[in-house]
Order: C-alpha cells, then structure tokens, then sequence
C-alpha cells in the first residue's frame, strides 16, 4: 500500500515593525480596507473579523477572501477561494517585542498537480511582499 503525501507550497514574510503589535494590527486592516473600499459581508466584530468576506481581483482572477480565524490584535487567519490551486490560506500574526513588534504573513498552498496555478502562486507571493512592504512603511510614517 502506498501512500503519497501532499506536497504543500509554503511562503513567508516577517517584519520587524516600528509600532506595537495593537498600532500595526490596526494598520494592516486600515491597508486593508482601503484596497477594497468595503467587504462584501462584515464579520464578527464587525467589520474585519470572523467570517469577513473581501472579493477582489489579481492577476485577472476574481478572488474570495474569507476570514476563518480573528484573534485581534494577534492573529488572523483566511482562506481563498477562485484560484487555480487547490488550497490557499493565509496567517498574518504579529508579537509585541517592547515597543515594536514582529509581524508575519504566512501562506500554505496547495497547488495544482499540473501547474496551472504556479504563476498565481508568484503573483500572490509577490503582493504579499509588496503590501508588507508598504505596512512597514506606513508604520514607520506615524511615528
């Protein structure tokens, strides 16, 4: 009997950010926020948190972010639907270290057997990295 386990992508960013993790928490969903002008339902607590839906575009894909898990101002997990993969989900978690804190967004992914999603898997890592980018930089600007 052979088993064959899943191969999964995994990808991840961290941050050392000039903020506590309360000040960067409120940041990313302020970023947030602002990319998508509102989200198609509010979660609990409304409207970032549990079950929050967000639908926007990448890569000419119409993308579905639900959030599974909201544990302000720690952590926040979501999943994505209408990608060419066969799972995608996201962890942002942040860690006060005195008055900064380590911020990380993590992906697990479980790509296509054929390898029609690997350049949606690129463009995602590529976002990801980018909007951290700018998270560190607005951050930075408010102190």
């Amino acid at each position: 009997m052979s088993t064959e386990r899943k191969t999964y992508r995994t990808f991840v960013v961290e941050r050392e950010l000039a903020a506590t993790r309360q000040v960067a928490w409120d940041t990313l969903h302020e970023m947030i926020l602002t990319g998508i002008d509102a989200y198609a339902t509010d979660g609990d607590p409304a409207p970032h948190g549990l079950g929050a839906v967000l639908k926007f575009h990448l890569g000419g894909l119409d993308l579905t972010e639900i959030v599974i898990s909201f544990e302000p101002p720690w952590r926040r997990v979501y999943e994505l639907s209408g990608a060419p993969v066969a799972l995608y989900q996201g962890t942002t978690a942040f860690v006060d270290q005195g008055d900064t804190c380590l911020m990380s967004w993590s992906l697990v992914i479980d790509p296509l057997p054929d390898g029609s999603g690997d350049s949606f898997i690129a463009d995602a890592e590529r976002f990801i990295t980018g909007f951290v980018d700018r998270l560190e930089m607005v951050v930075k600007s408010r102190n």
